[in-house]
């Protein structure tokens, strides 16, 4: 784009999106309304702002620092998507002001009529995928979000067709829109017993903000990896069982290079969770727990992974009969924080609720130099489970040590956690709040979504289509941030 040639919506909208204005401050610096802008990102290329509009555009453009324009030129030249989901356009939840509603050009990009395209971006260890959709109007009624749907929904390829989809509704208002997403499942079922007349009612908790978007990009991503190399992990999880006396095993690299980042997460994950379990059980006492995990993106794998769900059900029951409470401990530095979106700080606020909503107690340190200890499980200072899957040479690395400088580590970095964690009082509550203040989330709005999320549960929003994937660590993390918000209260 160049100044003083024609802009089209999608231009308007890249412009918007690159130099992180609201909708109301673009709108108010062009003279026009929030619905104006709406109706440019629906028809994206094939609308025109007025010929004024256009000298608005062009001095806007003109005022951008070299770091918009560049985003700018990146975003219409198709080099990056000019909604990201891990770069919102304002730190939202972190303000105490309502999280960032992201509309179609954050996320969906017109194909035709009411058709569209959702896209979540790739990450460290995430592909990016794009999730077909249907975009309806909507509106608000009472609290409620009622979408009308198009007289051949029924029937709509993008519904009928077996892999993912969403219906998208949109209700218009003076601050600009909002959207809220539903799993195509979920309304063909609402579909296929409703009048032909009724309007699509759509759960409000679903409403397409940091928190819901955070859900969205990780299932989505871990599913189509997942599915894509489905064969390959099953024959070989099949091949790489833990066996008594062979404390490390792992593919060749000829497997490990035809799967995708995420697929050896799984396959990393999987083995070195039974391998914990194939050993635990020579330990003593109630041992403590380190994980890796620094930013959400790994971390989504406790929300979803079938295996660890089950695996730290296993753990809580061996240990809940002992007096002594579990331990695990994260070192998640400040400046890892720092570099997180907010949905990446609520994966992983939400992957710390879950572990506590087993009774086991989690620990924080801050400290970048425990990023380099690798996970293990401590058995009083006596014998260690070592097992690393995330930052390691192969798929995972494992042992079974009495070593005493191993040991030593271990428990020095097991008594620094305890020492100087960021989590410090005695309750649950408190200690995920403590949490959520140190990552800059707004406390009351991460406990009423999902309050919102547990009552309506996930497979409504988005369901994972993978037979490795499940949403009972997500639901559940909800459920016990919503009972304890009423405990508290």
């Amino acid at each position: 784009m160049i100044m003083g040639q024609e802009w089209s919506g999608f231009e308007a909208v890249a412009l918007q999106a690159a130099t992180r204005e609201s909708v109301r401050e673009f709108a108010e610096r062009l003279g026009v309304d929030a619905k104006t802008i709406s109706n440019w990102r629906t028809r994206g290329r094939s609308i025109q702002p007025r010929p004024v509009t256009q000298q608005l555009l062009d001095t806007a453009l003109a005022r951008a620092s070299d770091a918009e324009q560049e985003r700018f030129r990146r975003f219409i030249s198709g080099e990056e998507s000019p909604g990201p989901l891990l770069e919102p356009r304002q730190d939202a939840g972190a303000t105490g002001k309502e999280p960032a509603t992201y509309g179609p050009d954050m996320l969906l990009t017109p194909v035709d009529g009411e058709r569209a395209e959702l896209r979540t971006p790739a990450g460290r260890f995430f592909g990016g995928t794009a999730t077909a959709a249907v975009v309806l109007p909507a509106h608000q009624d009472r609290g409620r979000i009622l979408a009308t749907p198009m007289s051949s929904l029924r029937l709509d390829p993008v519904l009928r067709q077996s892999r993912r989809s969403l219906v998208v509704a949109v209700v218009e208002a003076e601050e600009g829109s909002r959207f809220y997403g539903v799993d195509r499942r979920h309304v063909r079922s609402r579909l296929m017993t409703s009048h032909d007349a009724a309007p699509l009612l759509v759960p409000s908790a679903y409403q397409l903000d940091d928190f819901s978007l955070a859900i969205l990009w990780a299932v989505t991503n871990l599913d189509d990896a997942l599915l894509d190399d489905d064969a390959v992990l099953a024959t070989t999880s099949d091949r790489c069982t833990p066996l008594p006396g062979r404390l490390y095993s792992a593919p060749g690299p000829e497997i490990a290079a035809e799967l995708s980042a995420a697929s050896r997460m799984w396959l990393g994950s999987d083995f070195c969770a039974r391998h914990i379990l194939s050993h635990i059980g020579h330990l003593t006492a109630v041992p403590a727990f380190w994980s890796r995990e620094q930013r959400g993106e790994e971390a989504s794998t406790w929300l979803l992974f079938t295996h660890k769900y089950r695996y730290l059900q296993r753990t809580a029951e061996l240990f809940a009969t002992m007096k002594t409470t579990s331990m695990r401990a994260f070192c998640i530095p400040v400046d890892t924080v720092a570099a997180s979106s907010v949905p990446e700080r609520v994966l992983m606020q939400l992957t710390v609720t879950l572990i506590e909503s087993f009774g086991i107690r989690v620990f924080v340190c801050t400290e970048p130099e425990y990023t380099a200890v690798p996970g293990f499980v401590l058995d009083a200072d006596r014998r260690a489970i070592v097992a690393s899957w995330l930052n390691t040479d192969d798929i995972w690395q494992v042992d079974l040590t009495d070593n005493r400088p191993t040991l030593t580590e271990f428990a020095d970095a097991v008594g620094w956690a305890r020492a100087h964690s960021i989590l410090t009082p005695q309750t649950s509550y408190q200690r995920l709040q403590q949490l959520a203040e140190y990552q800059r989330l707004d406390w009351s709005w991460l406990m009423r979504r999902s309050r919102e999320f547990a009552n309506y549960g996930g497979a409504g929003f988005t369901q994972p289509r993978s037979r490795l994937l499940t949403l009972a660590g997500l639901d559940r993390a909800c459920q016990f941030l919503a009972d304890l918000e009423h405990d508290a209260g």
